[in-house]
């Protein structure tokens, strides 16, 4: 799923899939395509997009007597994978 450069900023919940799954079981009754895949929702703040990657900020923390940030949870995931994007109020985007 593209995402817009418009929502940088902005409180999201993304809903990905994780190609990394993997499962012990028999060939013949293995998932295919995309059922195969773990599905993954996070929530964040939208930090920027990037040659189809969307970095995502999870957390910050700031060291006692400081004022800004000086550590954060970020993930990158591949605009690709993404299959739903909701922002605010985890109202789904259109």
């Amino acid at each position: 799923m593209k995402v817009p450069k418009s929502l940088i900023g902005k409180e999201a919940r993304i809903t990905w899939v994780d190609p990394i799954s993997s499962d012990r079981q028999p060939l013949e009754t293995a998932r295919k395509g995309r059922a195969a895949l773990s599905q993954w929702r996070e929530r964040g703040i939208i930090d920027d997009v990037t040659d189809g990657i969307v970095r995502f900020l999870q957390s910050e923390a700031t060291s006692p007597g400081e004022e800004k940030p000086d550590e954060a949870i970020i993930g990158w995931i591949p605009e690709d994978l993404i299959t739903k994007v909701e922002i605010g109020e985890y109202k789904e985007l259109e």
